[in-house]
């Protein structure tokens, strides 16, 4: 009998690590997403999503000369 997992069973339970949704943090998406401003997406810059009460909002980095140029090639 293996005590180590014996002694597992009563130990108290890890928290799990819970990240704040309500500040912008970065987020993948192959959908399109309505977009905080109303913009249409751009095919470069990073979105950005946050919780706001029980809707979330996205955001999207402006595209900066360097991504367009690179875009076009």
């Amino acid at each position: 009998m293996d005590f180590a997992l014996l002694f597992n069973l009563f130990r108290k339970p890890k928290q799990a690590k819970v990240a704040d949704v309500t500040l912008w943090h970065k987020y993948e998406t192959l959908l399109p997403v309505p977009l905080v401003d109303g913009g249409a997406r751009n095919p470069s810059g990073q979105i950005w999503r946050r919780l706001n009460g029980v809707k979330w909002e996205y955001q999207q980095d402006p595209e900066t000369i360097e991504e367009f140029d690179a875009r076009q090639y």
